[in-house]
């Protein structure tokens, strides 16, 4: 036997042929990974207090500015719609002839800048003859305090506020003579008998709590006079810190005084007697 025939018929079927079918490995497919999500932390819990808190804060800051603001605007507004109207023209000013006639103790140097007012009827807005102050000029006029005008009011230098009232018969307010003279809720305020620079006789009273005034203020200080006129007719002068509001009560209070230097009431219509009573039906000052 031809043993290389046999070798070759041995290894023929195993070499591919022409119409043979090849196969080619799939080269390994690399996975496309997938990109992580952005995580973000979660929002933080709001903390519903904080919130009300905030709240109300704010609110109270609005509140006092325009508390503060107010008064201002109610000057300038008196002034601006005043116009030719003397009946809302308050608190007028002396003619200069009528100021030379005023005691020398009111014209002297110290106050030759300062501007002289007359008092109101609280219910007519007609000048009360006879009564008279000043005021330094930086301070404004004084305006009706409401539509009645039952007071007159500015605002002196250090953010108090200054006003000056009639009371008793024809007025709009009380006479305070036999009354305890109290704030709105009825707190007293510490009276003493005294006599003013003038000669007339006045019940002093001060008053360092939060209250109320009959026109609606909110003080934290107040300092003032009840100043007899006549039997039945009484003047009220005052100035107070309206609460919440920064002022600097000390100063104005030294002003105060000054103003009060000034005060003419003509002795002839002044009563010597009449002071307020701790026993009576309270009474509150504007």
């Amino acid at each position: 036997m031809d043993t290389s025939s046999r070798i070759d018929e041995e290894v023929a079927p195993q070499t591919p042929g022409k119409d043979a079918l090849t196969y080619e490995e799939t080269p390994p497919i690399t996975p496309i990974g997938r990109s992580e999500p952005d995580i973000f932390p979660p929002p933080k819990p709001q903390n519903p207090v904080a919130s009300i808190l905030t709240t109300i804060i704010f609110f109270v800051i609005l509140f006092i500015v325009g508390f503060w603001l107010s008064g201002f605007v109610r000057q300038y507004a008196g002034t601006l719609f005043s116009g030719n109207k003397e009946v809302i023209n308050t608190s007028p000013s002396l003619p200069k002839e009528q100021e030379s006639a005023l005691p020398p103790s009111t014209a002297n140097d110290t106050y030759t800048s300062w501007k002289t007012y007359q008092v109101l009827n609280g219910r007519t807005r007609a000048v009360y003859e006879g009564v008279f102050y000043k005021l330094p000029p930086e301070v404004l006029s004084p305006i009706c305090d409401g539509s009645s005008c039952r007071s007159q009011g500015t605002y002196l230098p250090d953010g108090t506020r200054f006003t000056a009232a009639l009371r008793g018969e024809g007025q709009v307010l009380p006479d305070f003579r036999g009354k305890i003279i109290s704030d709105l809720g009825g707190i007293p305020l510490t009276v003493v008998d005294t006599v003013l620079s003038g000669g007339q006789s006045a019940t002093e009273f001060t008053g360092s709590f939060i209250g109320t005034t009959v026109g609606g203020y909110v003080f934290s200080q107040m300092h003032g006079y009840m100043i007899p006129i006549t039997d039945t007719v009484s003047l009220e002068i005052n100035h107070f810190s309206p609460n919440g509001v920064p002022t600097d009560f000390v100063k104005d209070d030294v002003l105060f005084d000054r103003i009060m230097e000034t005060l003419v009431i003509p002795v002839n219509l002044s009563e010597k007697g009449g002071v307020s009573s701790p026993s009576a039906t309270p009474i509150v000052e504007e």
